[in-house]
Parts: C-alpha cells; structure tokens; sequence
C-alpha cells in the first residue's frame, strides 16, 4: 500500500491532489476509499496513463450516475488520459473498482483495477519508472519496464485480462517508447507537477529574498535542475559515466569559494555533459547568479551566410535545429564542456528579465526563458498547464533564441523574440522594468521584441 510520504517523494507536494475529507464521506465512499482521496492523494499526472487536467465535464470530483440495465451506478470521476479528452477514469462508489469511460459515438466503460488502492499504486509506479529511466538507454529501459509490467500483474491480475485491456495497451506503449520520447514524457510530467494540482495552471516561482546568500541561491540553482533530471555527481562518477546524459560535477572544493557569509568570492566552474547548457545558465539566472557558457552566441561568419542561396540557408538551418535535438535528447554522443558561476555583483540582462518573469508568474503566467527547443514545443507545454476553459496566459522564448542572443555571460546581444499570450499591456509594463528596449506587438499573432539597450 503506497504511502503519502512516498507518493510526496515521487511526484512532490504541489504535484498531488487531495479531496476534501468531509465531502468525501457525503458521498458514500468507503473509509479506505476516502482515506486515499484525502491523505493520500491523487497525482496531477502519471506519464502518458493518468492527468487530473481535463477539459470539459465531467471534471475531477463530478458525481456521475450510469444508467444500466441493473438499475443507477454512481461513480466518481478520478481524472483523464493524457493527450486524451475523451476519457475518464470513475470509481464505482459501490464496489470500488476503477474504471476508464470513452465518450466515442458510442460510450464504452471497461474495468482498469480491482481497487482505487491498486490504482494509485499502478500511478505510483510508473512515476518511479520515469525517475529511474531518466537519461538511461532504451537497453536498460526495455527491461525494467518488463519488469514493472509483471509486477503490476502480480499486484492486480485483473488489471491484465487479455492483450486489449487498458493497462496491457499502456505497458506495451511503455515498452516500445524510445529516447526522444522517453524525455519528452519525463519533462512533460516535471511541468505538470511544478504547475501543481489546485489551479492547472503555473504556479509563480519565489522571487529571490533580498537577505539570500549567495550560497543558498547556488545550492537552490542545483536543487532545481536535479528536479528537472539532472544528477549532480563527484569528479570520478563524471570522469568514468562518459556516455552518460545530464552530469553536472562543481568541484570538491566547493565551500572555498564562499566566503563565511555565503557571498560568491571566487569563480565556480561546473563541468556538464549532456543536455543544454543555456538551461543552466537560464536556472542560475532565476537565483540571481551570472553563469558564463564559452561559446554562446557565437555568431560565425557571417559573410558567409550573406552569399549562400535559399536553399544552402535552409539546409544550414535543419542542420542546426538537428543538432539542438540532439542535444537536448542525448540521440549522439553526450556534448559535454564547462560553465562557469561568476564571483560578480552586475547582474546580466538574463537575470533581470528572469526577474521580471517572476512577476508576470506572480500574475498567473507561465512565464519561462529557454522553455523548448521550438515554438511548438513550447506552446505545448503552455497547454499542458492551462486550465480547461481558460485562456492562456504565457510568456516564453525558445533554446534556439537564447543561445543565439545571448553572450558568455547572459547580457543580450541580439533581438530576442518572446511568444506570449495574455495581457499585452501588462506584459509591456512589466518588461520594460528590465531597463532594455520593448518593442510591443501589433496584435497577438506577433512576438514582443526585446532589444539591448
């Protein structure tokens, strides 16, 4: 029986949702039922299987009857697929088993577990999945999902009825899943639980206190990117894991260069391998730190890119975005350099506009440098953490934009495009704080325009 304090481990507090005690005896859940719903909880989104962020009715927590041919079936919803908003998980009051409802041209329920304690166990289960496949090769993750798959099995053999049911369909998804996608789900389910469950939407992150130490914003710096699956690991573990993705080593030194106040009195260099430097740079500059990345905005020849036709600029420009991907999901050799945390109290200009996102994510915006290698990618996340039936509210550049407009050190070198959506006025307010040039939209079909001053 999965516990709250390890369902808080694997998906975090804000990524759980808990119903309300007296509610749920009014209902006429069983005592084992609502001590789940409300000490345990239910989490905001398990993988590709499970999502409390559901458009339309019924919603989570809606009271449904059925009407069968054995008379009224009361159920309560639990939640939807992911992707899916024709599906809904129920609980039958009645029995307490959990079922999977599809609103196609003619509704269909099947049985998915035995028991809501099942259920959350199964949801519990592949979270640790995802945190234990993180980064690793679809060689180490075949088997440990067949592994899971006949646990589960064990656990809940009726989840299992043949190769249509719905937890066979899930597991065998699973097991077919590669790299890409493997990371895709995995940052798709940090966002979601960052977003937390109460609103569906983002949740504003913590300006830095004044009276934080330098040292604390460092130590906060690595806390976040762990929790958006980097490892922080020693010298030896980063000098053998060579085909490892997603490594962050500081040196073993790391107190000598803080002073007894926590102030940062010397250079701190971190060595990476794997993944996307800029989103290190953008984490730090959310602590207020300036992290320098060598060869950022390296702009190249640029009378060569003059002479080439439309054709050869194209070709150029699929390259590059390849090689992002790359990147970003570990499909080539790890990439690996070092970034440096620089001993400066002149903020970049990447720190003050991460500041400024902090007020519009005051406001209810998801508001994110470097959120996603493409446009598209990002206007997914924005989905992801909209509430069903209200508009988008949204602040955000791409990977592309920033390692192309920004220097070592994170000041703006290049005009920096921001997709939005949301209140123009207050968006214009709030960056124009930033002391660089804003250039406001026409309409909602055009990027804000920051500039360097």
């Amino acid at each position: 029986m999965v516990t709250r304090e390890q369902m808080i481990k694997a998906f975090g507090d804000e990524g759980l949702l808990l119903m309300d005690g007296e509610w749920c005896r009014e209902t006429g859940l069983s005592d084992e039922d609502a001590r789940i719903l409300c000490e345990v909880g239910l989490p905001v989104r398990a993988d590709l299987a499970f999502t409390t962020s559901v458009a339309d009715e019924p919603r989570v927590g809606s009271l449904v009857v059925f009407r069968t041919g054995g008379g009224d079936v009361d159920v309560l919803t639990l939640g939807g697929t992911s992707g899916d908003t024709g599906m809904r998980y129920f609980l039958d009051i009645g029995n307490g088993v959990v079922g999977l409802l599809s609103f196609d041209d003619e509704p269909q329920a099947e049985k998915v577990n035995s028991s809501l304690e099942h259920f959350v166990e199964f949801l519990y289960r592949l979270r640790l999945r995802q945190q234990e496949l993180n980064g690793e090769s679809p060689d180490v993750a075949k088997p440990y999902t067949e592994k899971l798959w006949l646990s589960l099995k064990e656990l809940d053999p009726d989840a299992f009825r043949g190769a249509e049911s719905w937890w066979s369909m899930v597991m065998d998804t699973l097991m077919d899943r590669g790299f890409i996608a493997e990371t895709r789900a995995f940052l798709a389910q940090r966002r979601a639980e960052v977003a937390g469950a109460p609103s569906g939407q983002a949740t504003a992150p913590a300006s830095v206190p004044s009276h934080r130490s330098h040292r604390e914003g460092f130590d906060q710096a690595l806390s976040r990117l762990e929790d958006e699956g980097w490892q922080i690991v020693d010298a030896e573990r980063f000098a053998s894991a060579t085909e490892t993705s997603g490594l962050l080593s500081p040196p073993a030194d790391l107190a000598d260069h803080f002073a007894p106040d926590g102030a940062l009195v010397k250079d701190v260099t971190i060595a990476w391998r794997g993944g996307l430097p800029s989103r290190i740079q953008s984490v730090f500059a959310r602590e207020a730190l300036v992290l320098s990345v060598p060869w950022q905005a390296d702009q190249g020849d640029d009378d060569a890119l003059m002479d080439m036709d439309a054709d050869e600029l194209s070709r150029q420009a699929d390259a590059a975005m390849d090689a992002l991907f790359a990147a970003v999901h570990g499909l080539n050799k790890p990439e690996e350099g070092i970034v440096t945390c620089l001993a400066t109290d002149r903020p970049s200009d990447l720190c003050r506009i991460v500041r400024a996102f902090d007020r519009l994510a005051a406001h209810g915006y998801l508001a994110e440098p470097d959120l996603w290698p493409t446009s598209s990618g990002g206007w997914q996340q924005v989905h992801d953490v909209t509430r069903a039936g209200e508009p988008p509210k949204a602040v955000f550049w791409t990977t592309q934009a920033h390692t192309s407009c920004f220097d070592a050190r994170g000041d703006l070198v290049d005009v920096l495009a921001l997709q939005w959506a949301g209140d123009r006025e207050l968006i214009a307010e709030v960056l124009a704080d930033t002391g660089l040039v804003v250039e406001k939209p026409g309409h909602e079909g055009v990027t804000f325009l920051l500039r360097p001053a």
